[in-house]
C-alpha cells in the first residue's frame, strides 16, 4: 500500500487521475494539521490545487491520524480502511438522491484505501461559523431536506425489499458501526482521560438509571434498520453558506433508525445554545438574537423532516403503506421521542471525551462560564433521555430546552 504524504500526491494523481492537470504549479497541502475546523478527522486528508481548481484526496490507514489519542491505542477503535470504500459508494449513493447537498467522487482505490472528491472549501463548516455567532440562513431548513430525502428514498417503505435488503448488506459497516456502539453509546472512555474540568460529571453520566436508557438506546441503533442513515452528521460535517450546504464524512453509513441522524445533528445544535447562555457576545441583544436562531433551527429541523418525510409517504410510498397514512403518523410522532434519546448520547459522551471538546466550547474563555456551558449540556441531555416519551413534538423540544434553562440558571444562583 501507498503511503500518501506531500511529497508523492502529485505523482500519485499523475498515475491514478490524469483528469486533475498537473503540467502547471500544484500545491499539495494536509489538511487538520493546524486547521480548528478539522479537529477530530480519523482519515489522512490532503488538498491538491492547480492553477484551475482543486480535489480533495482521503486516505484510510490502519491507524486513525490522531495517533496519539485513545481511540488509536484501544484495538475497538481501530476502524477498517475499507471503511473509504464504504464511503465512496455512500456519497454516490446520497448524490443520486441530493446531488446539490453532497460532494462529487471522482475516482476511487481500493488497493490503496484512497477516494478524490470534489474539494468544498467555498463553503465553510457550520460549526466554526455558529461558533462565530454567524447565524446561517437556511441551515435547518436544507439538512431537513437532505435527511428527509435520504431516509425515506432509502426505506424498505419506497424500494422493493429485496432492493432494501441488498443494500443492507452492502453497507453492513460492522467496524466502524462498533466505534459508536462503544463510543457515544457506552462511553468507555477511560477515566484518566476525560478533560480534568469535567471528570466530575463521571458519576452523573453512569448513574444507574442513564446507563439503562442508554443501553436501551443502543440496542435500538444497533437493531433498527428504517433507513441507510448517515450516523456522523453533525455541524463540523455540514458545510454551508447562506444558500447552500455540502454533507460530508459519510464512513459511518449503515441501514440503522431514521431519529439517530436528527438526534445527533439535533444534539450539535443545541450545544450552541449551551454556549451561547455563557460565552461572550458583543451585546445581550446579539445574545438574545442567537439563541433565538439556535430553537429556531431545532423545531424546523424536526417540523420539516416530519413534513417533507410524510409528503414522500403520501406520494410514492408503496401501495401497502400508503394505503394506511395511519401507520405514517405513528411512525412519524415516534421520531421526536427517539431523537431527543439519540441526541443525548453525543450530550453526555462530548463532554467527558478524550478528543476535548468541540469548538463551540472552546471558544469560551472563562473556565467558570465553559464549565457552566458543558455542565447545563449534560444535564440537558438527562433531561432528553429520561423525560424523551414526554417530548413528541417540535414544540415540546423547544419547551425542554428553556425549561432546562430555568432550573440550570436557577440551580447556579
Amino acid at each position: 500500500m501507498v503511503v500518501l504524504d506531500k511529497s508523492n500526491i502529485i505523482p500519485y494523481l499523475r498515475e491514478h487521475y490524469p483528469a486533475f492537470d498537473t503540467r502547471g504549479t500544484v500545491s499539495v497541502s494536509a489538511i487538520g494539521d493546524d486547521d480548528e475546523d478539522s479537529r477530530g478527522l480519523i482519515n489522512y486528508v490532503f488538498r491538491a490545487k492547480n492553477e484551475t481548481g482543486s480535489l480533495i484526496i482521503k486516505q484510510a490507514r490502519s491507524n486513525m491520524r490522531l495517533d496519539d489519542d485513545v481511540a488509536s491505542t484501544d484495538a475497538s477503535y481501530c476502524p477498517p480502511q475499507d471503511r473509504n470504500y464504504s464511503e465512496y459508494l455512500s456519497l454516490k449513493l446520497r448524490r443520486a438522491i441530493t446531488p446539490d447537498c453532497v460532494p462529487e467522487v471522482y475516482y476511487a482505490d481500493r488497493v490503496n484505501h484512497v477516494f478524490l472528491m470534489e474539494d468544498v472549501n467555498y463553503l465553510r463548516p457550520s460549526r466554526s461559523q455558529l461558533s462565530q455567532g454567524v447565524m446561517i440562513d437556511g441551515l435547518a431548513e436544507r439538512c431537513a431536506r437532505f435527511l428527509a430525502d435520504n431516509h425515506f428514498y432509502t426505506t424498505e417503505f419506497y424500494l422493493e425489499t429485496e432492493e432494501f435488503r441488498e443494500l443492507d448488506r452492502c453497507f453492513v459497516n460492522t467496524g466502524m458501526r462498533r466505534i459508536m456502539e462503544n463510543w457515544l453509546f457506552l462511553r468507555d472512555t477511560p477515566t484518566h482521560q476525560c478533560p480534568p474540568l469535567t471528570r466530575h460529571f463521571l458519576p452523573y453520566i453512569f448513574a444507574d438509571d442513564v446507563v439503562v436508557q442508554s443501553h436501551l438506546l443502543r440496542h435500538k441503533y444497533m437493531n433498527s434498520t428504517q433507513a441507510f442513515i448517515h450516523s456522523d452528521v453533525h455541524t463540523s460535517n455540514v458545510f454551508s453558506d447562506d444558500t447552500q450546504i455540502k454533507v460530508i464524512d459519510m464512513e459511518y453509513t449503515f441501514a440503522g433508525p431514521c431519529a439517530y441522524d436528527l438526534g445527533y445533528f439535533t444534539a450539535s445544535l443545541v450545544s450552541q445554545y449551551c454556549s451561547a447562555v455563557f460565552r461572550p457576545f458583543p451585546s445581550e441583544g446579539e445574545r438574545k438574537a442567537f439563541k433565538q436562531y439556535v430553537l429556531a433551527a431545532v423545531y424546523t429541523l424536526i417540523d420539516a423532516y416530519q413534513k417533507r418525510f410524510s409528503a414522500h409517504w403520501s406520494d410514492e410510498a408503496k401501495e401497502v403503506y400508503r394505503s394506511c397514512p395511519g401507520f405514517r403518523d405513528a411512525f412519524l410522532e415516534a421520531l421526536v421521542p427517539d431523537t431527543v434519546g439519540f441526541a443525548a448520547m453525543p450530550m453526555f459522551t462530548l463532554c467527558v471525551s478524550s478528543f476535548g471538546f468541540t469548538q463551540e466550547f472552546e471558544c469560551i474563555p472563562d473556565e467558570t462560564q465553559k464549565l457552566h456551558a458543558l455542565q447545563f449540556y449534560c444535564t440537558l441531555g438527562r433531561r432528553f433521555l429520561m423525560n424523551r416519551e414526554l417530548i413528541r413534538t417540535p414544540k415540546a423540544v423547544i419547551a425542554a430546552i428553556l425549561e432546562g434553562e430555568r432550573d440550570y440558571r436557577g440551580s447556579i444562583k
